[in-house]
């Protein structure tokens, strides 16, 4: 029990600490989603099922992994 009620104490304090601090956003970058564009494209079936198997969202974490392939082939260039 005194370990439960010690973590409540810290978490009390961090939102006291946290209410007290402003928030500075003069320096806040907004990355805008790019518009996408609707294609056809033939995938193994293995490589679509463990995406699917993902849930929702599988064809954004799709398109993660091609932008993330992209962004690190463009060092190499």
């Amino acid at each position: 029990m005194a370990r439960a009620s010690s973590k409540s104490a810290q978490r009390s304090k961090a939102k006291r600490t946290a209410a007290k601090r402003k928030a500075d956003w003069t320096s806040m970058k907004v990355d805008w989603p790019q518009p996408k564009q609707a294609i056809s494209l033939r995938i193994d079936q293995d490589v679509l099922a463990w995406f699917r198997d993902g849930g929702p969202g599988y064809q954004t974490r799709m398109n993660a992994v091609l932008r993330a392939f992209v962004d690190a082939q463009q060092g190499k260039r």
